[in-house]
C-alpha cells in the first residue's frame, strides 16, 4: 500500500514497440524476457534500468527541483538483489544493495538522499535474482516531500484533418491519464478543432472547440485563451495532435512543475525522428538568426550518448517547440506572432521569460523537418527567421547570413519555384504591416504560392523507368566553386538522383541537366530540371535582395517593434478568433 502522501515522480517504463524504439532506450539487459506489464529474469541474468526512460536525473530533481530525498519502490515475485548506482560520464559508483522477496505490493526498497550525492549524474537501480527467476511488475521513484505548487495542467492539442492520429491519441491520453481518478481536477484536455470534422463521439467526452483554421499559432493560442478564461489551469502544455509520446511523459512533466525550484519553469520535451526512433531531432534549442537544436542525432539507445545528452553542457535554450511545451501562465507576457505555422513557438519562447528543463524521458515522436521541405514551408521558414530575429534585433549581417543560407540552397539544389517563395517570404516581411493583420489564415498567400509551384509536386515514381544515375565521386572545392557547381562545363542529360533533403549534395548533381528528389518511403518525387538561365537570374535576384534588405534594415525594425505589441496581445487574437 503506498502512502497517500508519497508522490510518484516517474514510474518505470517497460520497452514497447508503440514508437519502434530500441529496447536499450529503456533497460540495458542479460537473460530476461518482457511484455506489456512484466520484465522475466532469470536465473543469472540482469536488468539495468540506466537508460533515457528509467534512469533518475540528478540536474532536474535536484537542481531544477529541489529535492533532497527520494525513494525507489517495486513490486513483483521472487527473491532478488536490488542495486542503487550513480552514473556519471566514464564512471558508476554503487550507492546501495538489498536483497529483497518481492511481492504484489508495491514495496520499498531505498531512500536515496541527493543532498549527499557529490556526483551530477544519473541515479538508477539494477534487479538480479538470488536463485531462480524474479518477476518484475512495476516500481518507480517516489518522494515524500510536498510539491512547491499546486498544478493544474491544461492540455491543448490543436488538429486539422488528421482524425486518424488524433483519435488513438485522444483515446491513449483518456484511458492512462483523464481516467485516473487523482488527475481528474488536475490535469484537462481540450482538442482545438482547426477542421471541425471531430464529432462528439470521436470526442469520447474530451473536450473540443471547433476554430477556424487559423493555423498551429491561431489553435494553440485558442487553447490557451480557453484555459485562461474558462478553467482554473495554472499551466498548459501544448503538443501535437498526434501526441506521439509515452503517456507517462506528461505525468513526468506535471510533477517536475509543481516541484521546479522556480515559478518560470517550463519542460521543453524531446523529439524524436518517427524514421530512426532512437535520434533525437532536438533536445532544447536556441534562435539567434537561426535555430540550432542540442543534441542533434545523438543516439539515445548508446548509454554514453544518453549520459552526454543529460550530463553534458549545452547551450542554454531560449526557446520550446511545440510538439510538447508545458507552460506557466502567469508568466506570460506576450502571445505569439501570427505565422499561421512554423516560428510560432520560436516566438512565444524569445518573447517570454521562462526557465528551461528538457530532460531526459520526456520526449515526442515525429517526421524528421527535412523530408517536410516543400516551397510553402520554406516560405514559412523564411518569414519567422528574419521577424524572429528583428524582435531580437539581430545585426543586419546575421540576417543576411541566414537569408543567403536558405536561397543558396534552394538555388543550388535547382529547386527554382523555392527560391521564389523565399524571395515572396521577403517581399512580405518588407511590406506593409497591414499583411499580418489580413493574412493571419494564409489563404491568400496559397494561392500566390500554389499559381508558380509546377515542377516541385511529389508524385509516384516509377524508378525502372527513370532508371536515375547514383553518383558518389567528390570533386574539388574549387572546380564547384569556379564553375558554380559545374553549370559553365558540358552538362550530361541522364537523371541524378537524390534522397529528399533540404539542399542536394552537390558532388552527386555536378553537371547533371536532369535531378529526381525522392523520398524511398512512399516512393514518391519529382524531376528538377535544370536551367542556366533562371539559375543566373534568380541569382542576380539574390544581390537585389541583399541590397533591400540593407537599406531597409532599420526601417524595418522600426515597424516591427512599433507593432510586435499589436500583433501579439491578447486582445488580437481574441478579435482573430472571433471568441
Amino acid at each position: 500500500m503506498i502512502p497517500n502522501n508519497l508522490t510518484c515522480l516517474q514510474n518505470i517504463l517497460i520497452p514497447n514497440k508503440t514508437f519502434g524504439s530500441n529496447p536499450s532506450k529503456y533497460l540495458h539487459s542479460h537473460l530476461i524476457s518482457y511484455s506489456s506489464d512484466e520484465i522475466i529474469i532469470f536465473a543469472g541474468g540482469i536488468v539495468s534500468f540506466d537508460s533515457y526512460y528509467n534512469a533518475l536525473s540528478l540536474p532536474v530533481w535536484k537542481e531544477q527541483c529541489g529535492l533532497d530525498r527520494v525513494e525507489f519502490r517495486a513490486r513483483g515475485k521472487g527473491k532478488a538483489i536490488i542495486k542503487l548506482f550513480i552514473a556519471t560520464i566514464g564512471t558508476d559508483y554503487e550507492l546501495a544493495s538489498a536483497t529483497v522477496e518481492l511481492n504484489n505490493s508495491e514495496q520499498f526498497i531505498f531512500e536515496c538522499d541527493l543532498s549527499k550525492i557529490e556526483n551530477r549524474g544519473l541515479i538508477y537501480t539494477t534487479i538480479s535474482p538470488i536463485d531462480d527467476k524474479v518477476v518484475f511488475n512495476g516500481g518507480g521513484w517516489y518522494t515524500y516531500e510536498q510539491p512547491k505548487r499546486d498544478v493544474v495542467l491544461g492540455i491543448s492539442v490543436t488538429h486539422f484533418n488528421r482524425k486518424k492520429y488524433v483519435l488513438p491519441a485522444i483515446e491513449r491520453v483518456k484511458k492512462n491519464i483523464l481516467d485516473n481518478k487523482y488527475f481528474s481536477s488536475k490535469i484537462l484536455f481540450t482538442i482545438v478543432d482547426n477542421s471541425k470534422n471531430i464529432t462528439k463521439e470521436e470526442a469520447n467526452g474530451v473536450n473540443v472547440i471547433p476554430n477556424e483554421n487559423t493555423g498551429g499559432s491561431g489553435g494553440f493560442m485558442r487553447g490557451l485563451l480557453h484555459y485562461e478564461t474558462n478553467t482554473n489551469a495554472t499551466h498548459v502544455l501544448f503538443m501535437d495532435d498526434d501526441a506521439s509520446c509515452e503517456t507517462e511523459s506528461i505525468l513526468r512533466a506535471y510533477w517536475i512543475l509543481s516541484y521546479a525550484l522556480k515559478d518560470n519553469s517550463v519542460v521543453s520535451g524531446s523529439l524524436f525522428m518517427d524514421d530512426r526512433p532512437d535520434f533525437l531531432i532536438e533536445k532544447g534549442a536556441q534562435f539567434d538568426a537561426i535555430c540550432k537544436p542540442n543534441c542533434y542525432n545523438y543516439n539515445v539507445a548508446d548509454r554514453h550518448s544518453m549520459l552526454v545528452s543529460e550530463l553534458g553542457y549545452h547551450p542554454k535554450a531560449n526557446y520550446g517547440a511545440w510538439w510538447f511545451f508545458a507552460f506557466p501562465i502567469k508568466s506570460i507576457k506576450n502571445y505569439t506572432f501570427p505565422f499561421f505555422v512554423r516560428g510560432d513557438d520560436i516566438f512565444f519562447g524569445i518573447s517570454n521569460d521562462f526557465n528551461y528543463i528538457s530532460p531526459i524521458g520526456i520526449a515526442c515522436y515525429g517526421e524528421n523537418f527535412a523530408t517536410k521541405s516543400c516551397p510553402l514551408n520554406m516560405y514559412l521558414d523564411t518569414r519567422n527567421h528574419i521577424i524572429n530575429s528583428f524582435y531580437l534585433k539581430n545585426p543586419i549581417k546575421k540576417i543576411l547570413k541566414t537569408y543567403k543560407l536558405f536561397y543558396l540552397d534552394a538555388l543550388y539544389s535547382h529547386k527554382y519555384e523555392t527560391v521564389l517563395a523565399i524571395r515572396l517570404a521577403l517581399h512580405h516581411v518588407l511590406g506593409d504591416i497591414d499583411f499580418w493583420f489580413n493574412n493571419y489564415d494564409l489563404s491568400e498567400v496559397r494561392k500566390e504560392i500554389n499559381s508558380f509551384v509546377k515542377v516541385e509536386k511529389f508524385h509516384d515514381i516509377n524508378m525502372d523507368s527513370i532508371n536515375p544515375v547514383f553518383t558518389y565521386k567528390r570533386r574539388r572545392k574549387i572546380v564547384k566553386k569556379l564553375t558554380f557547381n559545374g553549370l559553365l562545363l558540358p552538362m550530361k542529360s541522364k537523371i541524378a538522383y537524390q534522397d529528399f533533403n533540404y539542399c542536394a549534395n552537390y558532388d552527386h548533381i555536378f553537371r547533371f541537366k536532369n535531378i529526381l528528389y525522392y523520398k524511398p518511403n512512399n516512393n514518391t518525387g519529382y524531376i528538377a530540371r535544370v536551367s542556366r538561365v533562371k539559375f543566373f537570374k534568380l541569382l542576380f535576384c539574390l544581390y537585389i535582395d541583399v541590397f533591400k534588405m540593407k537599406r531597409n534594415y532599420k526601417a524595418n525594425l522600426t515597424k516591427y517593434e512599433n507593432n510586435f505589441g499589436k500583433l501579439t496581445s491578447r486582445d488580437f487574437w481574441i478579435k482573430i478568433l472571433k471568441i
